[in-house]
């Protein structure tokens, strides 16, 4: 395929203002933290971050470091916890399962269960060499992990083996991160000898194997290895890229669809939109949008690409860092934002190299690692795309399950539960804990109809009223208001009053209130 014209690189940054959809109610326009970009705040490890930051099922951000630490924070960018228990680097991005276990691989050979809510050792199992890949779970809840000993491994939850595939290709590095069908019975991931497997999980026999092609077709010398996760479209199609700069579509029995030559070597996995439009990222500095079909939609300069995935919002737009800088500068990464047509909205600029994929939390915030050490937040407009294969290992929890992309991922919006009485639980009036960054909590207020609840003060919160077309502050004792979602369904009550409610909560992923009580 020709080369396309470059897309400007200096397009406007984005704006000030988002259009969502409330609740599936309405649509109305409100003022964000900040413009798209934006960086909200950057925490320091002790060394390099290269995974991926995994979100949990309760918000919390997740990332391992070279200092050999896995870190656990709140979104508001307080610490939850910190595991040292590893004895050397994680670059391994983790993995984490629905009931908030974190499994990480480590350089030290093992793969560990981390609890999720304490940072404590459940258990570590033993693989013969380093764990560069990310951990996939399936529905069973079973670790399948690579090792570059050359095997990959499946583990019970309580770290119990499962089964240990038999030797591929002698014993060559599996670094490739595994990913799972859409039923959970196939194990799909590559190696270093550039041979990509399937496995049945029941038993881990193999199913079929894929040869990609030894040589670059510019470079002899080339590797044809496999490092990059593969993704998987809705009709089981598996995308992969390879060293030799060729990005492969497979049938989902391992016959050949088409093959995609870049200008260089792909280390990244690609994504695939809720339409079926592929993103991937090669070391010619190129952004790539390519259909099903392997026909080249458009190509965007953005810098070198090594490890970094892109990553899909709801909005169609793709999120990406990329290399940036000089030797007059010194390095520099550049994470852009990119609209589904190829054009640059926006580009913030932090010092140092980058490996880390982006992942995109409910409310639209940008997590992403870099090689000076710091996690970033960054602003974002939308969540994480509720289709396809919108990023790095499928979705939030990194589990490289399809359906987990779906699962109810519920983020907790209110305070500690301060005392329960008669079965009812009681919240104190949006108090310490509240979520500065929770920013689509859309509710049906009785006075002035659908309001948004923004960023508050430690015992107070403002909130936009669309009727006044105002924002109004709420002090600790006032004002003497019920809030709920729908009639007869209270999502707050006012200590001391005589309205008892359950504590409740917003789900992204069916856009609702739900309650604990019941």
């Amino acid at each position: 395929f020709n080369r396309s014209t470059h897309v400007n690189m200096n397009a406007s940054s984005g704006h000030s203002r988002v259009t969502i959809l409330a609740v599936g109610l309405l649509t109305l326009s409100f003022a964000v933290r900040g413009a798209p970009g934006e960086i909200l705040w950057q925490n320091l490890t002790g060394d390099i971050i290269f995974g991926a930051p995994a979100i949990g099922p309760g918000g919390e951000i997740v990332v391992g470091s070279e200092d050999g630490n896995v870190y656990s924070y709140n979104p508001d960018g307080s610490t939850r916890w910190i595991f040292n228990e590893a004895g050397d680097w994680i670059d391994s991005s983790p993995s984490i399962a629905e009931d908030g276990t974190v499994y990480a691989g480590a350089w030290d050979g093992f793969l560990y269960a981390i609890d999720g809510d304490a940072g404590t050792l459940k258990w570590k199992f033993e693989t013969g060499a380093l764990i560069i890949g990310s951990p996939a779970i399936g529905p069973d809840n079973a670790i399948y992990v690579g090792s570059n000993d050359g095997f990959l491994y499946a583990l019970w939850p309580d770290g119990s083996q499962k089964w240990i595939s038999d030797s591929l290709a002698g014993f060559s590095p599996i670094n490739s991160s595994p990913v799972l069908d859409s039923n959970g019975q196939t194990v799909y991931f590559g190696n270093d000898s550039g041979e990509f497997y399937a496995l049945d999980t029941s038993a881990g026999t193999q199913k079929w194997v894929y040869h990609v092609a030894e040589a670059h077709p510019i470079d002899p010398d080339v590797s044809h290895s496999i490092v990059g996760a593969a993704a998987i479209g809705d009709d089981g199609s598996l995308y992969f890229g390879s060293r030799n700069g060729t990005l492969y579509a497979l049938s989902s029995n391992g016959a050949l669809r088409w093959a995609f030559k870049a200008a260089e070597p792909i280390r990244s996995a690609p994504a695939i939109s809720s339409s079926g439009i592929l993103y991937f990222a090669a070391q010619d500095g190129y952004l790539y949008a390519v259909d099903s079909e392997g026909f080249q939609l458009w190509e965007i300069f953005v810098g070198d690409v090594f490890y970094c995935s892109p990553a899909l919002d709801a909005g169609g737009n793709v999120i990406l860092g990329a290399y940036s800088g000089s030797q007059q500068t010194g390095a520099s990464t550049s994470i852009l934002g990119i609209d589904s047509s190829g054009n640059l909205l926006w580009e913030t600029v932090i010092p140092g190299y980058n490996d880390s994929s982006p992942n995109i939390a409910p409310d639209g915030s940008i997590y992403m690692g870099s090689h000076d050490g710091y996690l970033y937040k960054v602003e974002g407009a939308y969540p994480l795309m509720s289709g396809g294969w919108p990023r790095f290992q499928a979705n939030r929890r990194q589990t490289a399950y399809p359906p987990d992309l779906h699962k109810n991922e519920v983020i907790d919006h209110f305070p500690a539960i301060v005392q329960s009485v008669g079965g009812w639980v009681f919240v104190p009036w949006f108090g310490v804990g509240w979520l500065s960054d929770a920013r689509i909590p859309w509710i049906l207020h009785l006075d002035h109809g659908y309001i948004y609840l923004d960023a508050p003060l430690p015992h107070a919160c403002w909130f936009y009223d669309p009727r006044m077309h105002s924002w109004l502050y709420a002090a600790s004792a006032s004002p003497n208001y019920y809030y709920r979602f729908t009639p007869g369904s209270w999502i707050y009550h006012l200590a001391g009053s005589t309205i008892k409610s359950g504590r409740w909560f917003y789900d992204f992923s069916i856009a609702a209130w739900i309650s604990d009580a019941g």
